[in-house]
């Protein structure tokens, strides 16, 4: 119960990553409020949830609204009585396309406001919130360096944004006692698996799961890292370190 008492809203809450950390963190104690502009994945991510007893609410948003991230905000406080750590999941946009010249301008207008509005918006509103709980967290998922240079350059500035965004927080936010920090995943190639989370299989040469994120984000969230900010951690199994995986590779031809 390493979140016990502890209220998390995860943004973008539709991805297997976000899934993986809103059901962990209810494992774990918290109260989980999800936020996504689809209702579909996080409603089953929610059902999951109070199958197992955990506490959790949904609520359709689309986090480049200011008003609907107004509404969601004021939902969960007036459900769970406070905000302590914000899971930024949004982004998208990923394409291994690299052709600058025929990128459409809208395309690269949206990879930012998708990855980087989606981020300003909560946190400009969660700042004074959590300053009042005497302080709190905030993780970004961003990408790892490996996964930027793959992907066309719209994804790569948006995700490098992100981790510029953390760190420049991390700094701005240390008097407020407010955390901040940037995951760095990896390519997650394995579905998550149905029933409770529990760390999977502990060895580097395998495909990424949406759970080593997890736990990750679960860390960073608790108590036990209540003396670090600032941080960009990458999850990759060694990729950005241009390391041969011959599991990953299979995957990749």
């Amino acid at each position: 119960m390493r979140l016990r008492d502890k209220v998390v809203l995860i943004g973008g809450a539709g991805s297997n990553m976000s899934r993986a950390s809103a059901l962990l963190f209810a494992q774990e104690g918290a109260k989980v409020a999800l936020a996504a502009r689809t209702n579909e994945k996080m409603h089953e991510t929610a059902q999951r949830i109070r199958a197992d007893g955990g506490d959790v609410l949904t609520h359709q948003t689309d986090l480049t609204d200011t008003s609907q991230v107004d509404s969601l905000i004021d939902v969960t406080i007036s459900e769970f009585g406070g905000i302590d750590c914000f899971i930024h999941a949004a982004g998208g946009f990923f394409s291994t396309e690299h052709d600058i010249t025929a990128m459409d301008p809208e395309f690269w207008d949206g990879a930012l406001e998708n990855n980087l509005r989606t981020l300003f918006n909560p946190v400009r509103k969660l700042v004074p919130i959590l300053q009042e709980r005497g302080g709190g967290c905030i993780i970004t998922i961003s990408a790892g360096a490996r996964v930027r240079q793959d992907a066309n350059a719209a994804y790569a500035a948006a995700k490098a944004g992100m981790v510029a965004t953390a760190k420049n927080l991390a700094k701005e936010l240390y008097e407020k006692n407010i955390r901040v920090h940037a995951l760095c995943p990896g390519i997650i190639w394995d579905p998550l698996p149905d029933g409770e989370i529990a760390p999977v299989a502990p060895q580097l040469e395998r495909l990424g799961n949406p759970i080593d994120v997890a736990y990750a984000a679960l860390w960073l969230c608790s108590d036990e890292a209540a003396w670090v900010t600032g941080l960009e951690l990458t999850i990759d199994g060694g990729d950005a370190l241009f390391i041969d995986s011959p599991s990953r590779r299979e995957v990749l031809m």
